[in-house]
């Protein structure tokens, strides 16, 4: 089993009901998933919606490809398409950040928007 973190984010509609649902959906694919609380932050560039975001640590047995693309296609089944990215609204963000202790999306593992609920479930 592989250690996976994974950062879960939404800018539109019911922001923290399109987390609380990722959360409910990961839990059916990872094992001993642990969560952050749910947190608002700007929208990383200051130019959009203020996100609601999460942080989920779990096991899984999957490779981080297959993983990651599970995760995606989740987004898509809850409508993240190319409409919705030029229009700015994201239903639902979710993305592999640390696998297996390596850090994937350094850019992300470094952003406020990560910091805050991996501190939480951390600390």
């Amino acid at each position: 089993m592989s250690e996976i973190c994974i950062s879960i984010g939404s800018n539109c509609g019911d922001r923290a009901g399109n987390v609380e649902k990722a959360i409910a959906w990961l839990a059916t694919q990872l094992r001993c998933l642990k969560e952050s609380d749910i947190y608002e932050t700007p929208e990383v560039y200051g130019r959009g919606t203020p996100y609601f975001n999460c942080v989920a640590i779990g096991e899984t047995s999957l490779s981080s490809d297959e993983i990651n693309s599970l995760c995606k296609e989740y987004e898509v089944s809850c409508g993240r398409d190319a409409e919705a990215r030029l229009r700015g609204e994201v239903v639902i963000d979710i993305d592999v950040v640390i696998f297996d202790g390596e850090v994937l999306r350094p850019v992300d593992f470094s952003r406020e928007f990560f910091k805050i609920g991996y501190d939480q479930i951390q600390g």
